[in-house]
C-alpha cells in the first residue's frame, strides 16, 4: 500500500471512496414528457421491424402476450376490429404509416 498522502476531499476517512463530479445539474435532463415520447418512438420502430417479419411472428407475439397476461377475448375483439378496416381508405388519410421521425437542428446557422 502506498503511503503517498491522496489529495483533500478524494477519500472517506473511514475507506470509502467518493467521488467528486463538480456537476451541479442532474444528469438525467429528459423530462417525463420527452422520456414517454421517446418510449413511444422505440415503440414505433420495433413495431415497424417485427412487422418486416411478417404475419406469422405478429400472431405468436399476441399469442404471448394471451399466455402471459391473459389477454386472450380483449385481443380477439380488438383483432377482430382492426381486422374490419379499410385499408384504401388508411392510405389515403397517411394513416397507414407512422409519422417522419423528427429532426433536431444540430450547431448553428452562422
Amino acid at each position: 500500500m502506498s503511503t503517498t498522502p491522496l489529495p483533500p476531499g478524494c477519500c472517506d476517512p473511514d475507506g470509502a471512496a467518493e467521488i467528486e463530479t463538480g456537476l451541479e445539474q442532474p444528469v438525467n435532463t429528459i423530462s417525463t414528457g420527452q422520456s414517454q415520447e421517446l418510449l413511444r418512438l422505440r415503440r414505433q420502430r420495433h413495431v415497424e421491424q417485427v412487422h418486416r417479419l411478417g404475419a406469422r411472428v405478429i400472431f405468436e407475439l399476441l399469442n404471448e402476450l394471451d399466455r402471459h397476461h391473459g389477454l386472450g377475448d380483449d385481443l380477439d375483439r380488438r383483432l377482430e376490429a382492426f381486422a374490419g378496416l379499410d385499408p384504401d381508405l388508411l392510405a389515403a388519410l397517411g394513416a397507414d404509416r407512422f409519422p417522419a421521425a423528427p429532426l433536431r437542428l444540430v450547431g448553428s446557422a452562422t
